[in-house]
This record gives C-alpha cells, structure tokens and sequence, in this order.
C-alpha cells in the first residue's frame, strides 16, 4: 500500500490536462490535414476531368475533319443541317448519331472507343453539323466528370462535295 501511496505522489509523467490539450491540439492538426488533401483532391479531380473533356474535344475534332473532308453524296435536312453521306470507312448513307452513353455513332456503330470518353466519366452533350458552299461547320459540346461543358466549333472543307439538286450535295 505504501508503494502505491509514493506513486501517487510522484510528479513524473503527464497530467490528465496536459494529455486532453495534446488530444485537442493533435485533432485540429488532423481537422487541418484533412481539409487540406481534401481540397487537393477536388482541385485534382477538377484539373483531371477539363484535361480529359479538352482532349475528348480534341480526339472528336480530329475524326470528324477526317471523316468529312472526304464525305460525299451529302443529303441535308430542310434546316441545312447534315442527314447522311457515303463514307470512306463507314460506307454509303453514314448517318452520325449519339447512343445513351452520349458517344458518337456513325451508322448504330462506335467511332471511338469507349477509352476515348474516359470509359464513361466523358460525354458528347451536343452537337450540329450543317453544309454551306462545300463546307461543313461542326458544333461540338462534351462534358466530364464534374459536369463542366468544354465546347469548340470548326470549320471542314469537303473535297468531294459538289452540289446537287434538292439538297443533296
């Protein structure tokens, strides 16, 4: 019992106080911590998802220049946007079309993989093609994981088009 009694009495070691105000300084630290990564972390998914939507933006351009440059037999809607052509890689009557996936179609088949969209994470939420004095002007809108719309607009000589009558070029 005496043993016990001196050990109470000694002035080594931490005090309740002093061990909860460590306990409370250590979990604002972690508090801090964790703000911090993660307000990187949606920083990063942010950065990441612009990057991936301009580079979807960029790889669609890139098929629809070469997909249209050589279109021909071009058969517009009333409204002079594009309803169908023959297509070097997809044959004759191409109609482009987006699936529920927003990924776009040429005749009910993929142009692009779905690697090329993020495998989901990237979309096409719009887009318009119309023909005027043998060129094609294409509309494009995609979006990405968090929702932001990249969106660009070009213009695509076609060497094969000659216009024809009632629309169809």
């Amino acid at each position: 019992m005496r043993a016990m009694k001196s050990k109470l009495k000694s002035q080594k070691g931490v005090t309740l106080v002093e061990a909860v105000a460590a306990a409370g300084v250590l979990a604002v630290l972690a508090l801090m911590l964790h703000t911090g990564l993660s307000m990187a972390h949606r920083s990063y998914q942010q950065v990441t998802s612009q990057a991936e939507s301009r580079l979807l933006l960029s790889t669609l351009t890139d098929l629809l220049t070469r997909e249209l440059r050589f279109a021909r037999d071009v058969t517009l809607l009333p409204d002079g946007t594009l309803d169908y052509y023959t297509s070097i890689s997809y044959g004759r009557r191409t109609v482009l079309s987006l699936d529920d996936q927003g990924q776009l179609l040429a005749n009910g088949r993929r142009m692009l993989s779905t690697g090329a969209y993020g495998n989901g994470t990237g979309q096409i939420e719009n887009y318009k093609i119309t023909y005027e004095d043998g060129v094609f002007h294409v509309e494009l809108q995609v979006s990405g994981v968090t929702g932001e719309n990249q969106a660009t607009s070009f213009s695509v000589r076609c060497l094969n088009g000659d216009r024809g009558e009632g629309g169809s070029i």
